[in-house]
């Protein structure tokens, strides 16, 4: 056995597994599937009797051959006789009574393929609906670590491009296997009582249509993968351009974006060209294959002496063949391309989830009267460099704690463990000497507050913006917490007030606004601990100010954790840790650090000296 065909089969196994799983999605709307059988069935029937009743139609306008009476006109000539008593046209009634029951079963067979199709669809589009409400909430529901390694717009593509994908590939292969088999089987049927010989030649080299597909389905499946990969690029481009249009600008980059979206681009029109020939292929050979076969049924029934009703028949039965044999062939084809797209949704809904709550985990009794880190150390990947290195604090109800150190210090790492966006690779976070493990997320997250440095909002009003995690509050609550961040006054000024509707990600406000609206976002929830990283650093002087006094309102009876900037804040700090490549080098009060002479000291001259005090 060949390496080639050894690998060919694994192939075809893993896209039968994808495609399994993608059809145990269907399981529940069994019932509708399995009328949509029915109906199916009714729809090929309804096929051998139109060839049926219209071979004796033909056969009774035409005389036939030698006048031959099919089996179904002297059934319906024994119907008249009953019916009528002599003095009747029975030659016109019983071309009447043929030609009616044509219509009824074109009638039958439309709204058989209706119902079919329509149950399909609604069963397809109702997974689809289903798989990216999964997808999403899998997103929503992935650790913090895992989007720092993906892009917005390859996400934004599975959840919407891929989904789309697969919607349509269900759709066509249900409909075709549950319509086409029921049609060919009556076209064949119908080819069998006119000519049996024929019909069993014609039988018979009939799969050669199908190797076309064959032919080109491996070819199909690459480049759909890829295809796929280049509209996630697609995305990501824009997204980036788009979120970052005044850097674009600023920097007159607006050229080498087009640039890199256009080889993107003409990289994806590339590959779909390459599937559209492929497929394009299939339709005229198998076209070829028709007419052949059509020549040489009409060169065989001129030797065979067959009449002119079996010769229509026949065309018209193969004609009929090859439409669901071209859609059944191409059935392994859908599979190839959706496939593809079932592996990259696959792929984040397999994702584990590292980040979740724990077999037997129980709420976290609120408030938490003391914090501790124990022997904490942090990597970002396995065998990296931990960016926490032992690290060990403990921290009571009420107190401030200012967490400085230069850039990649760890201050972020450290405060982001306390919520759990990341678990410790060793020791432990405790609360009230529980291990946040142990805890909820739900419960756990509720009694924290944050307010970090890049502030986000949604495109929605500011009361809702504010009312953000918590949605019962009422509208005295929403402004209370407002008036505590600083925020009721300019909110006031805005064209609706708290109706206001704010630009995506809050870029109609400034930026000390957007800080204050975040701080009102966290207060409303009144969480007894409180994490601000790094909240005035990107701020000016006059916003800075503004957004320091609500800091101040926001941080009285809480126990705060601050990466702060500010003079203020740490000199009166309860705990300040200093820390230098992952580690706390030094711990204590404000004016015992600088008397201590060590990096505090350095760091406060390079940072705080020139400060302002209030």
């Amino acid at each position: 056995m060949s390496h080639h065909s050894s690998k060919h089969r694994r192939l075809t196994a893993e896209e039968k597994r994808l495609y399994g799983r993608l059809l145990a999605l269907c399981r529940p709307y069994t019932g509708r599937l399995l009328l949509a059988v029915l109906f199916g069935l009714m729809f090929g029937g309804s096929l051998f009797g139109l060839l049926a009743v219209g071979k004796s139609g033909v056969a009774n306008v035409f005389g036939g051959a030698g006048g031959r009476i099919t089996a179904l006109q002297d059934a319906v000539s024994a119907w008249i006789d009953r019916v009528y008593s002599g003095g009747v046209d029975h030659s016109a009634l019983l071309m009447g009574a043929l030609l009616g029951l044509l219509v009824l079963l074109a009638l039958l067979r439309g709204l058989s393929f209706f119902f079919s199709k329509y149950l399909i669809e609604w069963v397809a589009q109702r997974v689809v609906m289903v798989l990216r409400n999964e997808l999403f909430s899998k997103i929503l529901h992935l650790p913090l670590l895992y989007f720092t390694g993906s892009r917005t717009g390859e996400l934004m593509s599975r959840t919407l491009n891929d989904t789309q994908l697969i919607e349509k590939s269900i759709t066509e292969v249900i409909c075709d296997l549950v319509q086409q088999p029921f049609v060919l089987v009556g076209a064949a049927c119908a080819l069998l009582i006119t000519d049996l010989r024929l019909a069993l030649i014609s039988l018979a080299v009939f799969p050669v249509c199908i190797l076309p597909v064959m032919l080109f389905g491996k070819r199909v499946r690459r480049h759909a993968k890829a295809g796929q990969e280049r509209i996630a690029d697609l995305s990501s481009i824009q997204q980036e351009a788009i979120a970052g249009a005044a850097i674009v600008k600023a920097f007159g980059m607006e050229d080498r974006e087009l640039d890199r979206f256009a080889r993107q681009n003409a990289d994806f029109f590339r590959r779909q060209i390459k599937i559209v020939a492929s497929r394009a292929a299939v339709n005229p050979l198998m076209e070829l294959f028709s007419v052949i076969a059509a020549c040489l049924i009409l060169v065989y029934s001129r030797y065979a002496g067959l009449a002119l009703e079996d010769i229509l028949v026949f065309i018209v039965a193969m004609v009929a063949m090859y439409d669901p044999a071209k859609k059944l062939s191409r059935v392994h084809l859908v599979i190839q391309q959706s496939a593809a797209a079932a592996e990259r949704v696959f792929a984040i809904l397999d994702t584990e989830d590292t980040v979740a709550d724990l077999p037997g985990a129980t709420p976290l009794p609120a408030p938490v009267k003391e914090i501790r880190f124990d022997g904490v150390t942090f990597s970002y990947k396995p065998g990296a460099a931990p960016v926490l290195d032992d690290v060990t604090l403990s921290a009571r109800a009420g107190e401030l704690v200012a967490l400085v150190g230069g850039s990649g210090a760890g201050k972020t790492t450290l405060v982001n463990l306390l919520p759990r966006f990341f678990d410790a690779t060793g020791g432990r976070v405790l609360l009230d000497g529980r291990d946040v493990r142990s805890c909820t997320l739900e419960s756990l997250r509720a009694q924290i507050g944050l307010v970090t440095q890049e502030t986000f909002l949604f495109n929605d009003t500011v009361a809702a913006n504010i009312a953000y995690g918590s949605p019962s509050a009422t509208r005295a609550e929403i402004e209370a917490a407002a008036r505590m961040a600083h925020a009721h006054d300019f909110i006031l000024a805005m064209p609706k007030g708290y109706d206001t509707v704010i630009a995506e990600r809050g870029s109609l406000l400034s930026g000390g606004q957007r800080q204050r609206l975040a701080i009102a976002r966290a207060l409303l929830r009144n969480p007894p601990i409180l994490i601000l990283d790094e909240a005035t650093s990107a701020l000016d002087t006059e916003s800075e100010r503004a957004v320091q006094d609500a800091l101040d309102e926001a941080m009285k009876g809480r126990t705060v954790f601050a990466i702060a900037h500010r003079l203020s804040t740490i000199r009166r700090a309860d705990q300040i840790l200093v820390l230098d490549h992952g580690r706390i080098v030094e711990r204590g009060r404000h004016d015992d650090l600088l008397a201590l002479g060590g990096i505090y000291r350095h760091l406060y001259e390079m940072q705080f000296e020139k400060q302002d005090t209030p």
